[in-house]
């Protein structure tokens, strides 16, 4: 069972991204460039488009895990999702204020959790057992 300090870490980290996004994105000149930087890099919209299409299949699966008893927690492919949802042609403050709320949910739910609830588990279709 984790510890109420590594749980504490882990949501703190959830909690920090946006920001840590947002700094680092308020550096640059043009963050809502979707041109990519060079060869097999992804621009800082591409960048942020995936954390958002990452999000929005894990918070799901979170989510079920807390709901039900061993849920089956569907695979997605996150390039397709955020393809999908049109994410990189958002503007970055759109995106970043989204995933600011979207993550303040997260946390808020998360935090309700037992310490034991830290290790309820779903079912990946392709990766197996997962804990919460």
């Amino acid at each position: 069972m984790p510890t109420s300090q590594e749980i504490e870490q882990v949501l703190s980290r959830l909690a920090s991204a946006p920001g840590r996004f947002a700094s680092a994105l308020a550096r640059l000149d043009d963050a809502d460039s979707v041109a990519s930087m060079g060869p097999g890099e992804w621009s800082p919209a591409e960048i942020l488009a995936h954390v958002r299409a990452s999000h929005a299949i894990l918070e799901p699966r979170l989510l079920h895990i807390l709901v039900r008893d061993n849920p089956p927690l569907p695979a997605f492919d996150d390039r397709l999702w955020a393809e999908v949802a049109h994410f990189v042609t958002l503007p970055v403050t759109t995106s970043l204020e989204t995933m600011s709320l979207q993550r303040k949910e997260l946390i808020y739910a998360l935090r309700g959790v037992p310490a034991s609830g830290w290790e309820w588990t779903g079912t990946h279709e392709v990766g197996g057992p997962v804990s919460l």
